[in-house]
C-alpha cells in the first residue's frame, strides 16, 4: 500500500512490484495456474473529473489494468478490498503482509471531500494503511490478516528479489549517479571561502533538479572544518573558512531509486588541498579503491568481510602517516561507522539481508570509508581536526565491480582542477 508525505513516497514492496506512483492505492497478488503465475489486483482511485481539475489526472481503474499491467482493478474503497480479500483468502492458505500494529496518524484520505491542507502537512503515517480512514474499517482488514497461523512477513521475502537489481534498474541507479556527480562537481567549482554550508547545498540541490532528479534521497550533510567530526552533521549553517575542507554527503533519487555519493573537497581559492589534508584523504581514497576491488562475486567477500578489509587497510595508512593506534581505537573513535550499506529504492535498501551475506551479481552498495580526528595528543597533531569521508555506488558484477557514482571527481588531481575552476563542470 501507498503512504503519503508532503512529497508523495511509496512503500518500497509495493512501488517495486507496480510502478504506480498514486496516493491510496494497493496491491494483492494471488497465485495461480495461469501462464503468468499469479492474479495482480490493484485498488485504486476510480477517475474524477471534479479532482483532476485539482490534481491532475491520475491512472484510474482502466489505467491500473492497461498501463501497469493489472489483472483486475477495484475501487479502493475498504468495503470492497475487505470483500475482495475474504474471497481470496478463503481459498489459499498462505499469506504474505506485514501488518502495521496500530492505526497512524493522518487517518485522513486525500481522496474524501474532508481532506484539508492540515491533514497534508500532520506527520506521516509509518505504514501505508491510509486508505482505511475508519477505524473500524482499519481493523477489520487488520484482524482477518492476523487471525490465521500462516501469515508469513512479506518484506523478508521481498528483501531477496529486491536486493539483486535487474539491468534495468542498474541502468536507472547509474543515472542517478551520474545526476549526483555532475552536482558534486557543480559544488566543488562553486565553494568559496565565507559562504555558508547551505550555499553549497543549494547548487547541489539545484544541479539535481536541473537534471531530471524527482528529490533528495536523504537530508544532506554539507560539514565544513571541524563539523566534517560530526558523521551526521546536517544543520550546513556555518560560515565555511579558508583553506578547510568541507566534506559533503548527499545524492539525488530519481525514478524511485537512490543515490548516495559523499566527496571531500577544499575551501580555497586556487582550489588546492593543504598538504595534510592530501594525506588523509588519499589514505581514505586507497582504502575506498581497496575494497571497491572486491566487490565482485568471484571474491567470495559479504559487506561484514569487506568493512573488516577497510579496518585493517586503514589502520595500515595511518600507521604511515605516524599514527599509533590499535584497530580497536581506529574502529571506537576514528572510523566508528561501517564501510557501507545497500542501496537502492530505499536509501538504506533491503534491511533484512544481512551484512554477513556473500555479495552477488545485481547487489548495490555504497563503500565509505571515513576517518574523524580530534583534538586529542593521542594522535598526531598535523592532522588533528580533520574530518573527511569518500563514499561512491557500486554495483556487484561477478568479475569485476560497476561504480554507479564515477562522474563524481574523487581523485586529487580532478577534484582540485574543478575546485580551481580549470576544468569546468558540464551545465546539461
Amino acid at each position: 500500500m501507498t503512504r503519503l508525505r508532503a512529497s508523495l513516497l511509496y512503500e518500497q514492496e509495493y512501488l517495486y512490484l507496480t510502478g504506480l506512483q498514486e496516493p491510496d492505492c494497493a496491491l494483492i497478488l494471488l497465485k495461480d495456474n495461469s501462464p503468468r503465475g499469479y492474479k495482480m489486483t490493484l485498488f485504486v482511485e476510480p477517475n474524477r473529473p471534479d479532482r483532476e481539475v485539482w490534481d491532475g489526472p491520475s491512472a484510474g481503474l482502466d489505467g491500473a489494468v492497461s498501463v501497469f499491467g493489472a489483472d483486475e482493478a477495484l475501487p479502493n474503497d475498504p468495503a470492497t478490498m475487505l470483500t475482495t480479500l475474504k474471497a481470496m483468502l478463503s481459498s489459499h492458505e498462505h499469506v504474505y503482509v506485514d501488518l502495521p500494529a496500530q492505526m497512524t496518524i493522518p487517518r485522513q484520505s486525500m481522496r474524501t471531500s474532508r481532506f484539508s491542507i492540515h491533514d497534508f502537512l500532520a506527520p506521516i503515517s509509518p505504514t501505508g494503511y491510509d486508505l482505511f480512514t475508519r477505524k473500524t474499517d482499519f481493523e477489520s482488514v487488520v484482524k482477518l490478516l492476523s487471525d490465521r497461523r500462516n501469515t508469513h512477513s512479506l518484506v523478508r521475502e521481498m528483501d531477496v528479489l529486491r536486493s539483486r537489481k535487474s539491468a534495468n534498474e542498474i541502468r536507472v541507479m547509474r543515472h542517478a549517479g551520474a545526476i549526483s556527480g555532475a552536482a558534486m562537481a557543480e559544488t566543488m567549482r562553486a565553494i568559496k571561502p565565507g559562504m555558508v554550508e547551505s550555499e553549497g547545498q543549494a547548487v547541489f540541490e539545484y544541479a539535481c533538479a536541473r537534471r531530471g532528479a524527482e528529490r533528495q534521497a536523504y537530508v544532506p550533510v554539507f560539514a565544513s572544518g571541524r563539523n566534517a567530526l560530526m558523521i551526521h552533521y546536517v544543520r550546513n549553517d556555518a560560515l565555511m573558512g579558508d583553506r578547510d575542507v568541507l566534506s559533503v554527503d548527499a545524492g539525488c533519487e530519481f525514478a524511485g531509486y537512490a543515490s548516495d555519493i559523499t566527496r571531500t573537497m577544499p575551501i580555497a581559492e586556487d582550489g588546492k588541498f593543504t598538504p595534510a589534508q592530501r594525506d588523509v584523504y588519499e589514505a581514505l581514497l586507497r582504502t575506498l579503491k581497496g575494497c571497491t576491488e572486491l566487490v565482485a562475486a568471484k571474491h567470495g567477500y559479504s559487506l561484514a568481510q569487506l568493512h573488516r578489509f577497510s579496518v585493517q587497510m586503514l589502520h595500515t595508512e595511518l600507521k604511515d602517516l605516524g599514527f599509533q593506534i590499535s584497530t580497536a581505537t581506529l574502529e571506537r573513535v576514528l572510523y566508528p561507522h561501517y564501510v557501507g550499506h545497500w542501496l537502492g529504492i530505499d536509501l538504506h535498501d533491503t534491511s533484512t539481508v544481512e551484512r554477513c551475506t556473500k555479495l552477488e551479481e545485481g547487489m548495490v552498495l555504497t563503500i565509505e570509508p571515513g576517518i574523524y580526528i580530534p583534538d586529542d595528543p593521542a594522535f598526531p597533531k598535523l592532522y588533528r581536526g580533520i574530518g573527511m569521508r569518500v563514499e561512491d555506488d557500486v554495483a556487484v558484477g561477478y568479475g569485476e565491480s560497476i561504480v554507479l557514482s564515477a562522474d563524481a571527481p574523487k581523485e586529487v588531481v580532478d577534484i582540485e582542477a574543478v575546485s580551481s575552476g580549470r576544468i569546468v563542470p558540464r551545465m546539461g
